[in-house]
């Protein structure tokens, strides 16, 4: 398998990632089981995205040097 076909398959899994944490992060059984699900949501949210937002740009920078060679 080519190096190009492992980094688009590996920003494929990363998005699915992103969009399923997204929909576990809003199901009602959390939050109605657990009281302090929702506090500070917005920040931890914010964290979670930052981490999924930088690897994804590094995954495309390592993508970009390897089309650069």
């Amino acid at each position: 398998m080519s190096t190009n076909v492992i980094l688009i398959l590996t920003l494929i899994v990363m998005a699915a990632g992103v969009v399923l944490t997204m929909k576990v992060g809003s199901t009602l059984g959390d939050k109605e089981s657990n009281s302090g699900y929702s506090v500070n949501m917005k920040r931890k949210l914010g964290r979670l995205l930052l981490f999924y937002g930088v690897t994804i740009v590094a995954v495309v920078v390592v993508f970009v040097l390897i089309m650069g060679d």
